[in-house]
Order: C-alpha cells, then sequence, then structure tokens
C-alpha cells in the first residue's frame, strides 16, 4: 500500500474496482485533470484481487502523483466488501464512494470540496445532479433526506465524514442487500440529522458507461429499499413517514424499471408484480400504479 502525504486530506475519493482497467483509466483521467497534486484530496483505488492490468494503470498515478493510495485485496472478497473496504481504508475528513466507471463534469470536485468546507457539522451529503446550475441545500432529518437526496441508492452520490462513519456499531446490517450504503446514510443521520446536498450538473453524460448487471432489479431497488426504510422504524422514521418515502420512491422505482427495459440491461425484473403486490397493496395508489407497473413490463420483449 503506498503512502501519501502525513497531513489528514479533507476530501477522500474512494474508488472500488475489479476487472475494469479502461473504466478505472478514464475515471482516475477525469479526476486528476481537476485536482491534480492537491494534498487536500486523498484518491483511494481498492482493487478486488483484479487479474487484468488494473494495477498498472494506477502505477501510471502513483508515478506521477504524490495523493494517491492503492490497495489490492489479497483475494477477491466480493464487491460488498470491497465498497466496505474503501470507507475502512479512507483517511480523509469526508470520503465519496465513487463508481469507477462515473465521471464528472469539470470542477465539480471542488465544488463538493467546498460543500464539505462550508458544512463541517454535517456528517452526511449527496449529490442529486438535480439542476444545470450548482446550489447547496441543508436540512434536518432522514425522511427529509431521502426525498432531497432524490435517488439514495445511488453510491457515487454518498458523501459522509469518515469518523462519524467509524462509529457506528453495526456497519454490515444490509452489508450484501445491495445498498448497505443508503442504511449507512440513514444510520448517520440518526446521530446528527443535519444534511446537506450538492445541486448540479454533476454526472457527465458517460457515467455508467460500463453498466448494470447481476441483480434483480425489483428485489434490490424495491424490496431490499423498503426493508431499509422500516428498519428505522420508531427509531428516526415514523411509519407515516415511511409511507410518504413508499410513495415517494414508486415513481422513481417505475421510471429505472423503464429505464432498464430501454436500455436492455442485463437485470432481472422476475417477480415483480408479485414483489410490488406484496410491499404496496396495502397504499391507496396499489392498482393505479401496479397498472403503469404492468404496461412497463409488456415492453419487455
Amino acid at each position: 500500500m503506498s503512502e501519501n502525504s502525513k497531513t489528514r486530506p479533507i476530501f477522500t475519493i474512494g474508488i472500488p474496482t475489479y476487472n475494469r482497467e479502461m473504466y478505472l483509466h478514464k475515471c482516475l483521467e477525469n479526476i486528476y485533470s481537476q485536482i491534480g497534486n492537491d494534498s487536500r484530496f486523498e484518491v483511494l483505488v481498492c482493487d478486488n484481487d483484479s487479474s487484468d492490468n488494473t494495477e498498472e494503470i494506477v502505477d501510471i498515478y502513483i508515478r506521477k502523483y504524490t495523493n494517491i493510495v492503492y490497495f489490492k485485496n489479497e483475494s477477491n472478497i466480493g464487491p460488498s466488501k470491497n465498497f466496505q473496504k474503501v470507507l475502512e481504508l479512507a483517511t480523509g475528513e469526508y470520503i465519496n464512494l465513487h463508481g469507477d466507471d462515473d465521471y464528472f463534469n469539470e470542477g465539480v470536485y471542488y465544488e463538493i470540496f467546498n460543500m464539505i468546507s462550508n458544512n463541517r457539522d454535517c456528517d452526511v451529503m449527496f449529490l442529486p445532479a438535480a439542476s444545470n446550475v450548482f446550489s447547496i441545500k441543508r436540512g434536518v432529518g432522514l425522511r427529509d433526506y431521502v426525498v432531497d437526496a432524490k435517488n439514495i441508492s445511488g453510491i457515487t452520490g454518498m458523501v459522509v465524514k469518515v469518523d462519524a462513519y467509524k462509529n457506528i456499531v453495526d456497519k454490515e446490517k444490509f452489508l450484501y442487500s445491495r445498498l448497505n450504503h443508503m442504511y449507512i446514510q440513514l444510520e448517520m443521520l440518526r446521530s446528527n440529522p443535519k444534511y446537506c446536498v450538492l445541486n448540479g450538473p454533476i454526472p457527465r453524460f458517460d457515467c455508467a458507461s460500463a453498466g448494470f448487471s447481476g441483480y434483480n432489479v425489483m428485489e434490490v431497488i424495491m424490496k431490499n429499499f423498503i426493508d431499509i426504510l422500516y428498519s428505522f422504524e420508531g427509531n428516526g422514521l415514523t411509519n407515516s413517514e415511511i409511507k410518504y418515502l413508499k410513495n415517494f420512491w414508486v415513481i422513481s422505482l417505475l421510471s429505472i424499471i423503464r429505464w432498464v427495459i430501454s436500455a436492455n440491461m442485463s437485470l432481472s425484473l422476475d417477480g415483480a408484480v408479485e414483489l410490488f403486490t406484496e410491499y404496496y397493496s396495502r397504499e391507496i395508489y396499489f392498482e393505479e400504479k401496479l397498472a403503469e407497473l404492468k404496461s412497463i413490463l409488456a415492453l419487455k420483449i
């Protein structure tokens, strides 16, 4: 593991990766074109025992910059554990868990840096990419955070205070849900409900260019999402707040399913109607949204 400056960085850009050398190369190129050798940043690459040229790609940047750290697992520990490893290894005050195929528009990393610098009373921040103009919105509480974050399921949107993360007692409660990062954000907000979000033109058009595969959309994006919300019932969220968030989320859920089908992604939609019925049948809008879900699923060839 390489070492950078002894002075603690303010902002870690933490990148979990596995066998995606060209995406990672593009990601690092995008980051370093903006931050250079600024010691206030730490770029942390956590390699899940890749068998491609990932190590050689990272070495290109290690030879040029002192603010990059490379860690390679001795064996493949799976994506969920590797995401957690990045959070554990970060030495910055805050970390953005950053997809290896995500690329930000020019100036975004310093917009995030400024948000951190001016809002250190917040342990949790998010990057919703919800407008064409940069603006910071502060808020309080779990319910409003989920609404303001707009898509809390997105890993690259998450920015959290490292020391506050390390104080979480059960960091692995939803480790294999593919949404453990969502649970972590909400758990941190229970201790410190203040948050802020950075709206603006954050992602480049070619973000997530590696695509998505290998999981059931309804199980992860709906079932696991709602299960995590209910785990905070009476302990950060009221039942009425959870019902509100379920209603809020169903619009995004249907949009995601439509996107998955139109992009012909390698993601499963098996059991979509049954799972939706199980989790939404008691809501007053159930029949309307079920009909909409069925019409979207009918588009799948």
